[in-house]
């Protein structure tokens, strides 16, 4: 069997160079560095925030369905559309609540989803006090991110109550 490191670098270096690796890996890295480089001119500036607000938003969801809580909290704290985001992951962990049998794992889902119910509930607070015609404005404006959904319907699917009183 081979051994899987070298003893040392110039080892390393010999054995690249018996198997002609040395210079396929400097001129892929080169070509590699190439293609990196022209790939952001290649897509305009409004698409590429776009982009990159749906992969905010997949992180962000795939964190609180493996729950990855805290990741998600950070994913959050980035995001262009905080509220919505935070309702769908208060529905998500209240469906997650109804599903589990564990007490502990149980208790956590119920203690996320109002962590996110009340990050939703505060952020709209906020708005509130600064604007409150913009503030209703953000609760009824269809977000094509989430699928045209509103603040509103998705508070009023995850039965958050507090949020709709709000």
């Amino acid at each position: 069997m081979n051994k899987l490191y070298f003893n040392s670098e110039e080892y390393e270096n010999k054995y690249r160079l018996l198997w002609g690796l040395d210079e396929l890996n400097t001129e892929q890295n080169q070509i590699n560095v190439q293609i990196i480089g022209s790939q952001d001119n290649l897509i305009p500036k409004d698409n590429r925030q776009i982009i990159q607000d749906y992969i905010m938003r997949d992180l962000f969801l795939w964190s609180i369905l493996m729950n990855h809580i805290d990741m998600a909290k950070v994913f959050l704290s980035h995001m262009k559309y905080r509220i919505c985001a935070a309702l769908l992951a208060t529905k998500i962990l209240k469906q997650y609540y109804s599903i589990a049998t564990h007490g502990e794992l149980k208790d956590s889902y119920m203690k996320n989803a109002n962590y996110f119910q009340q990050y939703a509930i505060d952020c709209i607070t906020q708005c509130e006090k600064n604007d409150s015609d913009q503030a209703c404005q953000i609760i009824l404006q269809r977000i094509e991110l989430y699928g045209n959904v509103t603040c509103l319907q998705v508070a009023s699917d995850a039965k958050d109550k507090l949020f709709i009183a709000t």
